[in-house]
């Protein structure tokens, strides 16, 4: 190889490290097809499939913050939020996560320098949430504290809507 191709390469190498990676496709199941938003805050892209009163969500979705890494990623079940939900913060620190399924469910949050923050629990459909200070100390959940103490975390109300809506409270 001449010396001006491998030249050529490793510039071409470089490039391709230091430009921040395109938001991934993700793969639709059978009788789906991909459905997407952009915004300035970030992307997101669903699989939907046609129903009677419209397209509704069934499969992943995924939500890309505006540098391209993941926000947020979750799968539909004939339009209902069904199984892990994830979250992440802008930095790559996990934000939120989860589980729904009728009637029960569990939500975790974490503030941005990973410290467990608040717990939701459903169990056919009764609530009850649990939250700690900095210190990791048992503190009263409300929810208003948390939305301050957690505000880094823009996706949060969209978060909590899901995971309602998952588990059949909203």
């Amino acid at each position: 190889m001449s010396r001006l191709a491998v030249v050529a390469a490793s510039l071409s190498l470089l490039l391709f490290a230091v430009t921040p990676a395109a938001a991934q496709s993700i793969a639709c199941p059978p009788g789906t097809k991909l459905g997407s938003t952009e915004t300035a805050g970030g992307k997101f892209q669903w699989c939907e499939r046609a129903a009677p009163g419209g397209p509704i969500r069934h499969g992943p979705m995924v939500g890309f913050h505006a540098t391209g890494r993941r926000s947020i990623e979750l799968t539909f079940a004939d339009g209902t939020p069904r199984g892990t939900i994830r979250a992440w913060y802008e930095s790559g620190q996990l934000s939120a996560s989860g589980e729904t399924r009728p009637d029960n469910g569990t939500l975790t949050l974490w503030d941005e320098r990973g410290r467990k923050r608040a717990q939701v629990d459903v169990r056919d459909r009764q609530v009850v949430t649990q939250a700690w200070d900095e210190q990791g100390r048992a503190e009263r959940y409300e929810e208003a504290k948390l939305a301050k103490t957690l505000s880094a975390n823009r996706d949060l109300p969209f978060i909590m809507n899901l995971f309602a809506v998952g588990i059949g409270i909203q």
